[in-house]
């Protein structure tokens, strides 16, 4: 090469040379994205997942349900303890607990492989919508119940006569339609058999004309209405 210089001797006064030119873009190119010339940079895309529709009662306006958790297992009642039960929970019964506001129902009705059958959120409970079509005595009524845990009524084996407090918890302190059950639940069964018992055998039946829970002897016959 001229000069007597090899290529190898001028290697580090190019790659000098290269490093400043690189230096230099990376200023200019600095300079212009602070200036706005090439635009703003999106931020990364966040996946939100969709919510499941929303349940029937908040698309209505409802948007809590204030739970109330009643007894679901029979016991033996004197007419003091029954009072004091209907009391505490604010159950109404025109002779027991006038003054009960009872509980604020939210009833939906259901199909279930032909079975109309009514929930109601704030209990938990399902019912049946209808009932027995004649009045049976207390016998016949735990029959009827497990024939429908036997059949697997609306596919459910789990059926059962209510508690007073579950029988109360339909009492509607004014009476609508001359019941005090909402009419959601029809016509037809105008007092049921509950599962709770007083001491000296007899079991109570809750009347939905007088609104009212009375103790009956076994051989009485009302209608049932199951509940699980």
């Amino acid at each position: 090469m001229a000069d007597g210089k090899s290529f190898w001797s001028s290697l580090p006064g190019i790659l000098t040379a290269l490093a400043g030119l690189v230096t230099a873009i990376g200023g200019l190119l600095l300079a212009f994205d602070q200036a706005g010339v090439f635009g703003k940079t999106e931020p990364a895309m966040t996946t939100v997942s969709t919510p499941a529709a929303p349940p029937l009662l908040e698309r209505m306006g409802v948007t809590e349900v204030e739970r109330v958790a009643l007894r679901g297992v029979p016991t033996t009642l004197n007419d003091e303890r029954l009072t004091a039960a209907l009391v505490t929970r604010g159950l109404f019964d025109a002779a027991r607990n006038p003054a009960g506001a009872g509980v604020d129902n939210r009833f939906e009705t259901v199909l279930r492989e032909e079975a109309l059958l009514v929930r109601d959120a704030t209990t938990g409970l399902t019912w049946q919508r209808g009932g027995t079509e004649l009045q049976v005595d207390l016998a016949g009524a735990e029959a009827h119940v497990a024939a429908l845990n036997a059949q697997a009524h609306a596919g459910y084996r789990d059926w059962r006569l209510p508690t007073v407090e579950e029988a109360a918890s339909l009492m509607e302190k004014a009476p609508l339609d001359g019941r005090h059950i909402d009419p959601v639940f029809g016509t037809g069964v105008n007092f049921i058999w509950t599962a709770d018992r007083t001491p000296d055998g007899r079991a109570y039946v809750a009347y939905w004309f007088d609104g009212r829970l009375s103790p009956e002897r076994p051989t009485f016959h009302a209608w049932v209405r199951a509940v699980r």
